[in-house]
């Protein structure tokens, strides 16, 4: 395999750098910055881990990227880019227009323009979405209501998941299969108090761990799910159920 992650210098990101080359896979991600690349880089200290230079809030430099990477044959892709300034809570309607365009881009538009790009070699896609795009936020696990919950990022990961089967029966002829996962939250970025209020209302009574990221994308990516195409599938401790 040949894999393509978007965001791979982020929490979730390197435990799937991690996991897809202990599968002895060849691996390209993209980051933000030369710094970050070149952190992952010495971490792994692999010939099988490359990586560019990608502003995923910006249309330019995603085209930048894709003129630049175009011939490579990746045949999965991973998309795990995220972006934390979309989710700034702000009372200015430029600056809440400008988030709710750039989810869209990094979650709907960038992934869509790499299957284009890549459809000919590619094998599978898989979308790591959010329990967000099938529930919206409870208000009571946050502090100030929905004061500091961003609705542009369960919107767009909705229609991630949407995208997801939309592109898997379009290009179900070309043998391209098209997933998504829908991750719960992960420990490591929430404080104390945080964690004991998403304990009391998640059935399994906790958080995910980052190490719980890559079994379900390797499940997707690989041929143990060959039969599967279009699904959406759910990791959340149980917390969409009630």
């Amino acid at each position: 395999m040949y894999i393509l992650i978007t965001g791979g210098s982020g929490l979730i990101g390197e435990e799937l750098i991690s996991g897809f080359l202990k599968k002895k896979c060849k691996v390209h991600f993209t980051c933000t910055s030369i710094r970050e690349g070149e952190r992952v880089i010495k971490k792994f200290n692999t010939k099988y881990l490359k990586y560019s230079i990608m502003n995923i809030n910006n249309k330019k430099d995603i085209l930048n990227f894709i003129s630049i990477n175009k011939n490579k044959k990746f045949t999965n892709i991973v998309h795990s880019a995220r972006s934390l300034k979309t989710l700034q809570i702000s009372k200015s309607m430029s600056k809440i227009l400008s988030n709710f365009e750039k989810e869209f881009l990094i979650g709907n538009i960038l992934p869509y323009a790499l299957f284009e790009t890549y459809k000919k070699s590619l094998k599978n896609f898989v979308f790591i979405s959010s329990m967000y795009g099938i529930v919206p936020p409870n208000k009571n696990l946050y502090s100030d209501g929905y004061s500091r919950s961003a609705i542009n990022y369960g919107v767009a990961k909705s229609a991630q998941i949407h995208l997801t089967k939309e592109l898997a029966v379009r290009y179900a002829n070309l043998k391209i299969r098209v997933n998504s996962v829908s991750f719960g939250g992960f420990k490591g970025r929430v404080n104390k108090s945080f964690l004991k209020k998403y304990a009391v209302m998640c059935p399994l009574g906790r958080m995910l761990d980052k190490s719980e990221a890559f079994e379900p994308i390797w499940f997707l990516s690989s041929n143990m799910s060959e039969g599967t195409t279009g699904h959406n599938l759910v990791v959340d401790g149980g917390w969409s159920v009630w």
